[in-house]
């Protein structure tokens, strides 16, 4: 179980990430003291009031003089209607993202056969394998081809229709090739993770998701931990269809414990 002391400063912890830890510290007390809350997450009192205002409108909590109590059966889940644009999401996290790449990158064996998925995190982890001479890779992520193709691996890419601006090859034929495949690591971008399972805004994408995870051996989500208690449109699959979520932050206790029961690796880089 994640203690307090775990808990990283503001310059490490994204809001959405910060408010979970905040959310976590609540359920377990019952009450939550904002001087306290802000001594042992390393911020200003004020940012934790905002926290607790932006939590409060969500219904999970009432805020006290000095603190907040928990709203029983209640826990922070957060939907996101609409996906930001691919450069926008590409400067958010990034050294988060980088870590991420590093650890999963490492994962990787000799003479692998390699499917990425679409988005920044699989394009930060492509940086890190151009240089990889013994892969395969197979691919709907045009931005993630392009930079493979500076390198000395072949690279596959599925045919079908072009998402803009996310780069992304979705469609019937896409996904019916992915289909064809049989790769020993597929990697996963996902929108959110929560207890049932992991989500992702576009339908069209979470079909290619789909397809790379019936015919991988194993399946690495990557998910940073802006991603923690976030849901979109589309639920990709159940947790237990993801072998290894690569992270740069533990999850809070309760998504840890589903993801232990689901029997997912949780790699933290």
């Amino acid at each position: 179980m994640l203690d307090d002391r775990s808990l990283a400063p503001e310059s490490r912890l994204p809001a959405g990430a910060r408010q979970a830890r905040l959310m976590e510290m609540l359920t377990r007390n019952g009450f939550l003291s904002v001087a306290e809350a802000a001594e042992r997450m390393g911020v200003s009192s004020m940012t934790i009031r905002r926290d607790l205002e932006i939590l409060e409108a969500r219904g999970v909590l009432t805020r006290t003089h000095g603190g907040a109590i928990a709203i029983q059966g209640r826990r922070l889940e957060v939907f996101d209607a609409v996906e930001p644009v691919f450069d926008q999401r590409r400067r958010r996290q990034a050294g988060a993202k980088s870590k991420i790449a590093v650890a999963a990158a490492g994962l990787i064996g000799p003479n692998e056969t390699v499917a990425l998925d679409v988005g920044t995190s699989v394009l930060a982890l492509a940086k890190e394998l151009v240089g990889r001479p013994d892969l395969k890779f197979l691919t709907n992520n045009l931005p993630a081809a392009m930079t493979l193709s500076g390198g000395p691996s072949p690279v596959y890419l599925l045919g079908g229709q072009l998402r803009g601006p996310e780069m992304s090859v979705i469609g019937t034929a896409a996904t019916e090739q992915a289909r064809n495949y049989y790769v020993d690591r597929a990697f996963i971008g996902v929108s959110g993770v929560i207890e049932g399972g992991f989500y992702d805004y576009s339908l069209e994408d979470s079909d290619v998701k789909r397809a790379f995870i019936e015919r991988a051996r194993q399946v690495v989500a990557l998910c940073d931990s802006s991603k923690f208690d976030h849901r979109a449109m589309a639920r990709i699959c159940e947790l237990s269809q993801v072998h290894v979520v690569v992270t740069e932050i533990a999850p809070p206790t309760h998504l840890a414990d589903a993801l232990r029961t689901a029997g997912v690796q949780l790699v933290v880089a």
